[in-house]
């Protein structure tokens, strides 16, 4: 089963910071695979264009299918994205006219000033397709560049998400993941770690991680294990994690299903 890779670039220099937490990341970690995807790597670079060009370079590099990066389309003199895009790509950076028409009829500009913002939002690399902002305002774009799919999208994370499950989401495929993840109180990760490693070879093509933590001043360990591979009995493997932890005495409880 060939699954589509992906490869992302979230642009701000307020992640790199601490100024915003990157949930950008995350959440599109947690889509892609949830569609039958893989993140191979993603990269959090500065608002400068060389920051931007190297980090698409190296995406370029991968075995990637799609590269999807986020942030830096707004108004301002530091949403440079598209600008920092077209120069990589040496584009010309041009008003894209049905982009400019949406965000008008959407989103009247009020004054000069904010027409000529819609306009620098508007200027996409030459040659991309623009994809429309049903939530905010900048548009994002598409271009197709050496058999590689790239996606520019917004930072804001209600328009990135919109914007995803518009536009990539489709490219991505549909292979939905099952999975659980449990709860085990009573057994420490050096104890139960041997069967997770037997579990794995028995079951390759399901991915399976412990994380311990503390809760309450207790040690609790939660165990999850997602698949995409339609021939796989996840429940096999619950089966296996609660003969082991309930014959060393602990408790194992089934806090998620898909």
């Amino acid at each position: 089963m060939t699954r589509t890779r992906v490869f992302i670039i979230n642009i701000g220099t307020e992640l790199l910071i601490g100024r915003t937490l990157n949930g950008n990341l995350q959440w599109l970690g947690s889509k892609i695979y949830s569609l039958g995807g893989e993140v191979l790597a993603s990269l959090t670079v500065h608002d400068k264009k060389d920051h931007i060009a190297s980090a698409l370079s190296y995406a370029l590099s991968s075995q990637a299918n799609i590269i999807i990066t986020t942030g830096g389309l707004g108004p301002t003199y530091d949403d440079i994205t598209m600008d920092s895009v077209a120069e990589w790509l040496g584009k010309r950076l041009v008003i894209n006219e049905d982009a400019l028409n949406f965000m008008v009829k959407l989103r009247a500009p009020q004054t000069e000033e904010s027409k000529k913002a819609y306009e620098k939002m508007a200027s996409l690399p030459e040659g991309s397709t623009p994809l429309f902002n049903f939530v905010g305002v900048a548009p994002g774009a598409m271009i197709i560049y050496v058999e590689k799919r790239l996606f520019i999208l917004p930072g804001v994370p209600a328009e990135m998400k919109d914007m995803f499950e518009r536009y990539v989401e489709p490219f991505i495929g549909y292979n939905i993941s099952r999975g659980i993840v449990t709860k085990v109180e009573g057994i420490y990760e050096a104890q139960i770690s041997p069967l997770i490693t037997k579990l794995t070879e028995r079951f390759p093509t399901v991915y399976i991680k412990s994380h311990p933590s503390m809760e309450y001043g207790k040690s609790v360990l939660r165990i999850e294990a997602w698949t995409q591979d339609s021939t796989v009995d996840i429940m096999k493997i619950f089966d296996e994690l609660r003969n082991f932890v309930k014959a060393y005495g602990g408790n194992i409880t089934l806090e998620e299903q898909d």
